[in-house]
């Protein structure tokens, strides 16, 4: 049996999936130069004879297993998940008119992965279809008053190699202008700590064909939800030690009597009628 957390009505709304409201969970993978809501653009330099920009550091997918009580190894993988489209509820919770335009997704489970980022990358999505998108549902982590032993109590600075060292010592020889201080690659992000979600402060985002997305080490996240027409084939990338409870971690949301627990609302308005329609099907 799982753990379970409790959920009040909590009723999400659904944002855009930009950097800025994002960072607190993890980082997303767009071409800097059509990204909106990014505060800081990502270091950059010419590449491939001129013909190409590479944007540095991205996204970090940095190894934290050697934190793990069991001292099993991790080795990096790469997964494929078929995520089809999810079945949404009817919003008839309000006798406002406006809910005849809204939907609902219940979110019924949340996972983490203590000691390992995970990068969805989506494959053969358009940016511009307006019949599919899926949603990133995430929450903080609550303080915990007690530290399981999953977890240490002080999460050591990861040492640089020296390959790191020397890789970023030395000067590009292609591209040697001074880069701008808007400027600033993302640092990895630390491993989260033991405590259960923080419902209160859940966020959903809707993301869309040119965006991939990087879960922060021990984010709370909701297993990937398709919106629309047809399933999203996502590439995952990760670090694994194929001990079950040290890979991933997952809680329940349960409801209080009388409640609707903890849902995500899709107005068809911003999200599209098309996308909406499909998805109830």
């Amino acid at each position: 049996m799982l753990p379970h957390v409790v959920a009040p009505n909590l009723n999400l709304a659904v944002q855009p999936l930009t950097q800025d409201a994002f960072a607190e969970f993890g980082t997303v993978v767009e071409n800097p130069v059509s990204a909106t809501g990014r505060s800081q653009q990502p270091k950059v330099v010419k590449a491939n004879q001129g013909s190409a920009l590479k944007y540095i550091d991205v996204s970090h997918v940095t190894d934290y297993y050697y934190l793990a009580p069991s001292g099993n190894p991790a080795r990096a993988v790469m997964n494929m998940f078929v995520c089809s489209p999810r079945r949404l509820q009817s919003n008839s919770s309000s006798s406002d008119i406006t809910q005849e335009r809204t939907s609902k997704f219940p979110v019924q489970i949340l996972e983490r992965h203590p000691f390992t980022p995970q990068t969805f990358v989506p494959l053969g999505l358009a940016a511009e279809d307006a019949t599919t998108a899926y949603l990133v549902i995430v929450a903080p982590t609550c303080k915990a008053m007690d530290q399981p032993l999953l977890y240490p109590q002080h999460v050591p600075k990861r040492q640089r190699s020296w390959t790191e060292i020397f890789f970023r010592a030395q000067p590009s020889s292609v591209d040697n202008s001074t880069l701008s201080s808007s400027e600033s690659s993302p640092e990895p992000q630390l491993p989260k700590g033991p405590g259960e979600p923080d419902l209160t402060r859940a966020r959903a985002f809707l993301a869309n064909g040119s965006q991939a997305v990087t879960y922060g080490p021990g984010t709370w996240h909701a297993p990937m939800v398709v919106l629309g027409a047809k399933a999203i084939d996502f590439v995952v990338v990760q670090y694994s030690n194929d001990v079950g409870l040290e890979d991933c971690q997952e809680v329940e949301i349960r409801t209080e009597t009388g409640s609707d627990g903890l849902n995500v609302v899709i107005d068809s308005a911003p999200l599209g009628p098309r996308l909406q329609e499909r998805a109830k099907l």
